[in-house]
């Protein structure tokens, strides 16, 4: 009998080791559940924070792409006017040539109008002169 005592001391014993160990690996299972349902949380807290991420990338991609366009219309638009400035520069460099030949044909004009005004005024002297002077005709 006292076998039997001691084989039942040893089974309440092994039976209260057992309940233990049980209880240990209920609490290490609960913490176990409890940190995968943080990382969890975690982890949609990433996949969040990263589309997040994503869209604001994307959308910093289209503002440098609107203003890459931007730069390069402008670029256009400024090689566009100085082309037309280069255009306006030979132009007026052209009609500045022509102003001074004109004003030099004008200058040899006048030249030759005073030439003429003088071999007239000559002419019409020699002519005078040539005239026979009689009286009461002039």
């Amino acid at each position: 009998m006292q076998e039997q005592r001691r084989l039942d001391d040893q089974a309440s014993k092994a039976d209260k080791e057992h309940e233990q160990a049980m209880e240990g690996l209920r609490t290490a299972l609960e913490s176990a559940r409890t940190a995968y349902e943080h990382m969890e949380a975690d982890l949609k807290e990433s996949d969040a924070n990263l589309l997040n991420m994503t869209k604001q990338l994307d959308n910093a991609n289209a503002v440098q792409k609107v203003a890459a366009e931007a730069l390069e219309a402008a670029n256009l638009e400024k090689r566009r006017l100085m082309e037309e400035a280069k255009s306006r520069e030979e132009e007026v460099s052209n009609l500045r040539k022509d102003l001074a030949i004109a004003e030099d044909g004008r200058k040899e004009a006048k030249a030759r109008k005073k030439e003429a005004e003088a071999r007239l005024a000559s002419a019409e002297a020699d002519f005078r002169g040539k005239l026979p002077q009689h009286r009461g005709l002039y």
